[in-house]
C-alpha cells in the first residue's frame, strides 16, 4: 500500500510543481544497479522527503530507522510523513517528531507549499499560481489515492504474509464473509482493554455477526461478563459467554484462538488463528485446514459440555 501511495504522489506532483523531480526509493532503481549506491546518490541531491505511512507499516521498526537515515541527509524540517488512512496519534518514536501531512486537501496543499518554498526563486511558483494549479489537479490525486484498496492481499503489519498482528486480524475480521466468531482467550480482561479489539467487535456487531467468548473462570469473570454485555447492548442475542473451569481451560487451550465461521456451513469458510505462545505477545498465525477443523471440534466439545452465561 505504501508503494502504491508513493507512486501516485510521484506521478502527480510534477503536474502541480513542474520543477520537482520525484524519486521513489522502492520503484525508481533500474535492474542491475546497486540499490545502496543509487539511493546514496539520490539523497545527496534531495531537498525534500516524504515518508508514506499506511496502516500496514505505521508500527514497523524499520520505518523509524529509515526516517532517521533520511533526516541525516535532509533537514528534518523538510521531511514529512504522509499519513494515508492513519491518524497522527498512531505515530510512535522518531516519526512523531516530524511535521506530518494528513491526507486532507488543505494539509496536502500545505505540503506542496513547503516543497515550493524549498525551490530556488527562479523555479518557485507564486503562491496564487500554486493555489490555482493545486485546485485544478487535486481531484486527480484524490481519485487515484481513493482507488488504493483498503485491504491489500497478503500485506501485513509485520511484513511477513504468514505472521499477523491484532491490527491485521481486525482487518481480516472486518472484511471476512462470516456469520459467527469464537474468541478463545485466557486473558479476557486484558484483551477487552485493547481499543482495536473493541472497535472491531463493535463494527461486527453492526454487521450482525454473532460472538461466542470462551474464557476460564477467574476473579475477573464477573467484571468481564458485565463489560461484554454492555458492549453488546442492545444486541444481547449476538453474544454467548462460556465460562470454563480454570484448570480444564488451560489444559485444552494453551494460547489465544480466533475462529471464524466455526459452524459447518458450505457458504462460509472456516478459518482459525492462534497467538504464538511467546513472552512478547501479539503475534498470530493462521493454521491449515486440517488443524482448523481439529480446533473447531475441540471448542465445539467444550461448548457442549459447559453451560452458557
Amino acid at each position: 500500500m505504501s508503494h502504491k501511495v508513493a507512486s501516485v504522489l510521484r506521478d502527480w506532483l510534477p503536474y502541480v510543481i513542474q520543477a520537482v523531480n520525484p524519486f521513489v526509493s522502492s520503484g525508481d532503481i533500474n535492474k542491475g544497479e546497486r540499490w545502496s549506491d543509487v539511493l546514496a546518490k539520490e539523497l545527496e541531491d534531495t531537498e525534500f522527503g516524504i515518508i508514506c505511512i499506511t496502516p500496514y507499516n505505521v508500527r514497523a521498526p524499520w520505518l523509524n530507522f529509515e526516517a532517521g537515515a533520511l533526516s541525516k541527509s535532509i533537514d528534518r524540517s523538510f521531511l514529512s510523513p504522509f499519513l494515508f488512512r492513519v491518524e497522527p496519534s498512531e505515530l510512535q518514536g522518531p516519526l512523531s517528531q516530524f511535521q506530518s501531512t494528513v491526507y486532507e486537501k488543505e494539509d496536502v496543499f500545505n505540503l506542496l507549499s513547503s516543497i515550493n518554498k524549498k525551490l530556488g526563486i527562479d523555479r518557485r511558483l507564486e503562491h496564487e499560481i500554486l493555489r490555482k494549479t493545486f485546485d485544478v489537479w487535486w481531484h486527480e490525486l484524490k481519485e487515484a489515492l481513493d482507488k488504493v484498496e483498503e485491504s491489500q492481499e497478503g500485506e501485513t503489519e509485520t511484513g511477513y504474509k504468514w505472521l499477523y498482528t491484532p491490527g491485521d486480524l481486525g482487518k481480516i475480521e472486518i472484511n471476512a464473509d462470516c456469520k459467527s466468531i469464537w474468541v478463545v482467550t485466557p486473558s479476557p480482561y486484558q484483551d477487552l482493554q485493547n481499543t482495536c479489539v473493541k472497535n472491531v467487535v463493535q463494527k461486527n456487531i453492526g454487521r450482525g455477526i454473532r460472538y461466542t467468548f470462551i474464557l476460564p473462570s477467574s476473579d475477573t469473570t464477573q467484571e468481564v461478563t458485565e463489560t461484554l454485555q454492555h458492549t453488546f447492548s442492545p444486541h444481547s442475542e449476538q453474544l454467548t459467554i462460556k465460562e470454563i473451569p480454570y484448570q480444564k481451560f488451560h489444559s485444552l487451550a494453551a494460547t489465544h484462538y480466533l475462529v471464524l465461521n466455526p459452524e459447518e456451513d458450505e457458504h462460509y469458510t472456516l478459518r482459525v488463528f492462534l497467538e504464538l505462545p511467546l513472552k512478547q505477545r501479539d503475534y498470530w498465525i493462521e493454521v491449515d485446514n486440517e488443524a482448523a477443523f481439529d480446533f473447531a471440534a475441540r471448542f465445539h466439545k467444550i461448548i457442549q459440555e459447559e453451560i452458557s452465561i
